[in-house]
């Protein structure tokens, strides 16, 4: 087993949350949990209370799944005669952030932190898989990027780890900084700025402003990272010299304009194999190659070299590792399907979807069907949200980025997608109210031999099509 927290740290760390004191000295805790429906053997449940639901009304659940703590605002009637050791603060959201400062102070672990208007989760595990060839390293797992999330996320962070990577999400200002804060980063990565959540905001230097907050926390010689063919580069480089970060930290990366990192050249060797060569601390060259063929994947890959090169141990194994990245379900990753004897390649690039994203995707798909020799690529695309005024424009984009690419049919899926449609020519395109419909047809417009590319916003569930499509998908 291995112990995470035992009955001292605790102590510590709750020191000015506690109403009771803890009695069971032996307590030992092998993972701080918040949903009680997961099983974690020896975990410490944190009950909070949200908007349409409470913890405290699944304690039993919790110690049923293995929990042998419970940290609560109140002990429950019903849950009094529970086999667990009740830890019992003022405020258990206020606790969590105790937990999490207290662990992210005993450690000794390299901190890297990371956001962006799209980018970021891959960029996350690309690091993962890198610094892994370091040493011991953490990642927060799926999305757990918010103001609950990420102080989960720290509470679990090993004692032992040499690295640790930290994604920060947000939609609104004010909620990376406190991030940033607790979380202490030695690196702080913006991979980009773009027109995403912008219903939120009232422009895209906003944003930008929204992004910078994660340098707030940046330890005293850490570096910040910043994508120097992003319009909003200037704009994020007088941001990190207001709160006082020195030039030498401010670091450059990109393809077109010179950086520090600079990317000079990638050849695409296979479906999912690219060369990529590397121009590091405007000295001197490397090449690596990495498991992919997504451009936005090649692109991101030189924030990876950067790191590597300011604070990891070997850089050439860390780079080496990058053969080794795949993407995941709903985020790239390239399958192939049966679908009524049509052979099918499919990408999955489901999880969510804005303009940035969407125009990747679309010249990735492009590029794959001359790499693969296929004879088309049909793009089924949903509806992005979140973009408040700019929906109409923004969805008018993508429809461009069609043209641009030459795609050869589209799927288009929404109320938004339908209403800019008619910028595509006739015949070249269908539309669905949603992708219920949509996977009930879709295969009436796949020919044997397509690339089927598949994106969209959370809302538009654009995985049901996958879904209906086949049973018999196999990963690429």
């Amino acid at each position: 087993m291995k112990i995470l927290w035992n009955h001292s740290e605790l102590l510590l760390a709750l020191k000015d949350d506690l109403i009771n004191t803890i009695n069971n000295k032996d307590l030992k805790i092998s993972e701080v949990a918040i949903d009680g429906r997961k099983p974690i053997k020896d975990s410490l449940f944190v009950a909070l209370k949200g908007e349409n639901t409470d913890g405290h009304n699944y304690l039993q659940q919790a110690v049923d799944s293995g929990a042998v703590a419970l940290l609560v605002n109140r002990i429950p009637k019903e849950a009094e005669n529970l086999k667990a050791t009740f830890i019992v603060v003022a405020d258990t959201y206020k606790a969590l952030y105790s937990l999490a400062t207290f662990s992210r102070n005993r450690s000794s672990a390299k901190i890297i932190a990371v956001t962006g208007s799209v980018g970021k989760t891959g960029t996350k595990e690309m690091l993962k898989i890198a610094f892994s060839s370091q040493g011991k390293t953490f990642a927060n797992s799926g999305n757990f990027n918010n103001h609950i999330g990420l102080p989960l996320s720290l509470c679990n962070l090993e004692k032992d780890c040499e690295f640790a990577i930290f994604e920060m999400g947000m939609n609104h200002l004010q909620e990376i900084e406190p991030l940033s804060k607790i979380t202490k980063p030695h690196v702080a990565i913006i991979t980009n700025v773009g027109p995403v959540h912008i219903e939120f905001f009232k422009n895209e230097e906003e944003i930008a402003l929204a992004k910078s907050e994660i340098f707030a926390g940046l330890d005293k010689n850490g570096y910040v990272l910043i994508n120097s063919d992003n319009v909003h580069f200037d704009f994020l480089y007088n941001r990190a010299k207001i709160i006082g970060i020195e030039d030498d930290n401010i670091i450059s990366f990109g393809k077109i304009k010179k950086s520090k990192y600079q990317i000079i050249d990638y050849k695409i060797k296979e479906a999912d194999l690219t060369e990529i060569t590397v121009e590091l601390n405007s000295a001197k060259n490397i090449s690596y190659n990495i498991s992919s063929t997504n451009i936005a994947t090649i692109f991101n890959s030189v924030i990876i070299a950067s790191c590597l090169d300011l604070i990891g141990k070997n850089l050439i194994l860390g780079l080496n590792s990058l053969k080794n990245y795949t993407n995941t379900s709903g985020r790239g990753k390239i399958n192939k399907a049966k679908v009524n004897n049509k052979n099918i390649t499919v990408i999955d690039d489901t999880y969510n979807a804005s303009v940035l994203s969407m125009r990747s995707g679309i010249e990735n798909a492009s590029n794959l069907k001359k790499i693969l020799n296929k004879k088309r690529v049909v793009c089924a695309l949903g509806d992005m949200l979140e973009l408040g005024t700019k929906s109409n424009e923004l969805h008018s984009k993508v429809m461009d980025y069609i043209k641009e690419y030459k795609i050869d049919f589209a799927v288009l899926v929404g109320k938004k997608m339908q209403e800019v449609s008619n910028r595509l020519e006739k015949n070249s395109y269908i539309t669905f109210p949603d992708s219920v419909t949509a996977s009930q047809e879709i295969e009436n417009f796949l020919n044997d031999d397509d690339i089927l590319y598949l994106k969209g916003s959370r809302g538009t569930k654009m995985e049901k099509i996958i879904e209906k499509l086949t049973n018999n998908i196999s990963a690429h």
